[in-house]
């Protein structure tokens, strides 16, 4: 890899000249693994682009091996360099037919990646509790513990602060159908401290301990997000959340990733009155009724199940590789079962240890 690519690890991101022997990174399965070996190597002559469907990408020398899933009549796992990726293409031109083995497209993708895993943590403390986090950074007033809520969700609410240990110490109807709440944290502390402390008081984003925190702990952070601030669509498993602080909606992005699941994200200018007054950011991702990305039943219910296959949703296509400038680059291997470990912003398996650079 380009030394400067990105790489998961149990201490936040690191580019790959940073990565040393001893830190541990996360393997296809989301599971910590210890790198044991790293090699730098100070100018590579061929460095290609990989790049996926969801905009992200990996600079990566000609025999960097990726774990892919070819198509090229019928699929086959197989472990590809990206040499040989680049030789074969990134489409598959497919013989049409017709009848009940209709394929009237030829031109069809080649390559998927594994599935990005849900990374594979143990439970930090926190002071505030991740669903209310997660609840507060969509539809909270960034300058202190107090939350507004449509009257169709407030009991809903109110059931989660208590089953959360927290309390509800005031309601007010705004106007209309919504109502603002304030939230206390009751022998635990003051709800204005907890966000303090986490560092999101009138600087709302969500902070990089909960994106190593245990599995289940970012799940509520993205159900409190998906309750507050996101919509479900009927009958196609799309969940959509939308923010005007970009910081937020990449952070929201970040956590999605950790959790195993796909999400892509577009900007468009916010209208009002026919006029701009801002940029909303929107996150659309695929989740089944397994992922129990809400907790609120009108939305939960939505959601259908996956079935026993893997859906495309959860992989993401091979797009392009581009020649790109001569530099230096980066080997790692790692001690897990199948050498693979995660690399970039998509955390994409990526490995074993590559046989030398070109």
């Amino acid at each position: 890899m380009a030394i400067d690519s990105l790489v998961p690890t149990l201490d936040g991101w690191k580019s790959a000249r940073e990565v040393a022997v001893g830190d541990t990174l996360f393997d296809e399965s989301g599971r910590a693994t210890r790198v044991r070996r790293s090699v730098s190597l100070l100018d590579v002559s061929r460095r290609y682009r990989v790049e996926f469907r969801d905009g992200t990408a990996v600079i990566a020398d000609a025999s960097q091996l990726w774990p892919l899933r070819e198509f090229a009549g019928a699929y086959e796992d197989r472990l590809a360099s990206t040499a040989e990726v680049l030789s074969l293409g990134v489409t598959y031109e497919r013989r049409l037919t017709s009848g009940k083995t209709k394929a009237s497209r030829g031109g069809v993708a080649r390559w998927r990646t594994l599935a990005t895993p849900a990374l594979n943590l143990d439970e930090c403390p926190l002071p505030l509790s991740p669903y209310l986090l997660g609840y507060w950074l969509g539809d909270g007033d960034s300058d202190g513990p107090r939350i507004t809520v449509h009257e169709e969700d407030l009991p809903s609410l109110e059931r989660e602060v208590e089953v959360e240990g927290a309390r509800i110490i005031s309601r007010q109807r705004t106007h209309g159908k919504t109502f603002r709440v304030r939230f206390d944290l009751g022998s635990y502390g003051t709800g204005i401290w907890a966000l303090r402390d986490l560092g999101v008081l009138a600087n709302k984003h969500i902070p990089s301990v909960v994106f190593r925190a245990s599995r289940s702990q970012r799940l509520h952070v993205l159900q409190g997000l998906v309750d507050s601030d996101g919509y479900i669509e009927k009958r196609t498993n799309r969940v959509e959340l939308c923010f005007t602080a970009e910081r937020l909606a990449k952070d929201a992005v970040e956590l999605i990733r950790t959790l195993g699941l796909y999400p892509r994200m577009s900007s468009v200018a916010a209208v009002l009155n026919g006029q701009r007054v801002g940029t909303r950011h929107r996150i659309n991702f695929t989740a089944y009724s397994d992922d129990a990305v809400s907790r609120l039943a009108r939305k939960l219910e939505r959601l259908g199940s996956k079935g026993s296959i893997a859906p495309y949703s959860r992989v993401r296509t091979l797009v392009g590789v581009t020649l790109v400038d001569r530099g230096p680059a980066f080997e790692i291997e790692v001690d897990s079962p199948n050498g693979l470990y995660l690399v970039g912003e998509g955390m994409i398996p990526v490995g074993p240890f590559s046989s030398g650079s070109d």
